[in-house]
């Protein structure tokens, strides 16, 4: 039970995951599921998704320190391969923990990447206008991204972004309510590594509301008004509720990017 989610942004890469780890006795706890390296052939984030967040917490950390044995930058796919299939070979078909992983990678001077991968050999390179969305809320996020994200976006903008589909993963599936957001991105240009804090993520989250109540607005003036009525007290209520919102929307900080903007 969990959700993981993997985008571009203008400049940079990032990962984001809920807290919440399930053992294999169903119990969960608090944690962090994010692991990242800066190595040779670049820099990494990885996140994963399973039953067994353990496990999957070491295989992760695996392909991080794969990656790092790695000599190749564009040889990275067959090092991510090993460890997932020396993983699986320990287990048969029908006893294996489902897991997936979502990579975020900076190689060489400036090439992002981005992959959706799980045992025992898939891995799929998504391009600059795709991402990746893992666990039980991967299925509200699928449906959203599309009309949420509708072009490039710079940083804070795409965390903002990222933030309210990761509120409303979390809305739509009880295991994980009450969960916080870990977030790692890469800039694109350095290589280096940026850690928007768990306040930030909540803080952006919680705008999440307003958008749901905004867009129940729009459906009731354009699907639910009578013919011919007039509009003018709905439009004045309306840019009154926006503008309002708006103010929380660019009251949000990310202090934790302090210096990457001018990077892009």
């Amino acid at each position: 039970m969990t959700v993981a989610l993997g985008m571009y942004s203008v400049g940079g890469v990032f990962v984001c995951a809920d807290s919440h780890i399930v053992s294999t006795d169903g119990v969960v706890t608090n944690g962090f599921k994010l692991n990242a390296i800066e190595c040779g052939v670049g820099t990494f984030v990885i996140a994963n998704a399973s039953d067994d967040g353990n496990a999957a917490t070491m295989v992760a950390q695996e392909i991080l320190e794969s990656l790092a044995r790695c000599a190749d930058p564009w040889k990275i796919e067959a090092a991510i391969k090993k460890p997932m299939t020396e993983w699986c070979a320990g287990y048969t078909q029908s006893n294996r923990p489902p897991m997936q992983f979502v990579l975020a990678g900076r190689l060489g001077t400036s090439t992002r990447r981005l992959y959706f991968c799980e045992p025992p050999n898939t891995i799929v390179h998504k391009s600059l206008n795709e991402w990746v969305a893992l666990g039980s809320g991967s299925p509200t996020l699928d449906v959203l991204i599309p009309e949420v994200i509708r072009g490039p976006l710079y940083h804070r903008e795409a965390l903002i972004r990222a933030a309210y589909l990761m509120y409303r993963a979390k809305k739509d599936h009880v295991f994980l309510k009450g969960s916080e957001t870990d977030t790692l991105l890469i800039s694109g240009k350095s290589g280096a590594l940026y850690h928007p804090t768990r306040e930030e993520m909540a803080k952006a989250e919680a705008v999440g509301p307003d958008v749901d109540f905004m867009l129940r607005y729009c459906y009731l003036g354009l699907l639910g008004t009578p013919h011919g009525m007039d509009q003018k007290d709905f439009m004045k209520s309306f840019k009154g509720k926006y503008l309002e919102s708006r103010k929380k929307v660019d009251a949000l900080q990310f202090q934790s990017l302090t210096g990457i903007e001018a990077e892009v």
